[in-house]
């Protein structure tokens, strides 16, 4: 790993969806409670903790940082790496509130890491896999900068099984977030970990709870899809409203998208 990789990083001339999106509403996102921590942080966390301290470790999608700053506590060096200029600025004002000297910043894709093969100790990303383009590229690149018995510690939203719920769900997210790729199901992530040699060791089903206007008002959702969506939370099939637990609160809707929090190894 170079110096610039642990300082420093390049605009990527190419803007992507996510970039338009996250690039405007970085600041949100650094002061969100749901980014800042939640139940699956605390889950990922203890995760790190009982994994052998790693002495490099990359947090991909790492957007304002709170993922890396878990990390950082318990290894050498911390990169941050994510594809948006604007989220690592942040990550960058809030590592130096905090009093970290190992988080390190590195703008680039999920799907090509400009890391060496075998030389990163832990991969951790939270909340950021369902906005890569290429899920099973990430994977891959993954597999491949991780040392042998590294550890990847993961959490994203994930689909129920159930096939009317997913395309729901997925539509939901899109039609709010136009960076959105796919929350997949559990069986379809794991079985794209084990084609690529990620072996989950530990796992658990977690839920991110959340409220309907902060929820659209995070990623600007334009008004008119904010009532679109709000009528189609309330007009929820009774099985969706159960999934999701939706409950209308005064002018707020109160739900939960299901989670997936895993520590894989390579093998």
């Amino acid at each position: 790993m170079t110096q610039e990789h642990r300082q420093e990083f390049s605009q990527d001339s190419t803007t992507t969806s996510a970039q338009r999106m996250f690039g405007s509403q970085a600041s949100m996102y650094a002061t969100s409670q749901v980014h800042i921590h939640d139940n699956r942080l605390t889950t990922l966390q203890r995760m790190i903790a009982e994994s052998p301290a790693p002495r490099r470790a990359i947090d991909l999608g790492a957007g304002a940082g709170f993922t890396a700053f878990a990390a950082a506590e318990y290894a050498g060096l911390v990169v941050a790496s994510d594809l948006t200029r604007e989220m690592l600025l942040e990550t960058r004002r809030i590592a130096g509130d905090r009093g970290f000297s190992n988080v390190g910043l590195c703008q680039n894709r999920a799907e090509e890491l400009p890391f060496a093969t075998d030389s990163i100790d832990l991969v951790t990303c939270r909340a950021a896999g369902h906005h890569f383009t290429d899920l099973g590229a990430a994977f891959n690149e993954i597999h491949r900068i991780l040392r042998p018995a590294g550890s990847l510690v993961m959490a994203d939203s994930v689909s129920p099984e159930d096939d009317a719920l997913a395309v729901w769900y997925n539509d939901m997210e899109l039609r709010r977030d136009f960076s959105h790729v796919e929350n997949r199901k559990v069986s379809v992530l794991l079985k794209m970990l084990e084609d690529r040699g990620l072996k989950v060791v530990e796992q658990h089903d977690e839920r991110t709870y959340m409220m309907f206007n902060d929820w659209v008002k995070r990623t600007a959702t334009p008004q008119a899809d904010v009532v679109s969506l709000r009528r189609d939370f309330l007009n929820a099939t009774p099985h969706a409203r159960e999934t999701f637990l939706i409950e209308p609160q005064g002018d707020d809707i109160a739900f939960a998208w299901p989670s997936l929090v895993f520590r894989a190894i390579k093998s």
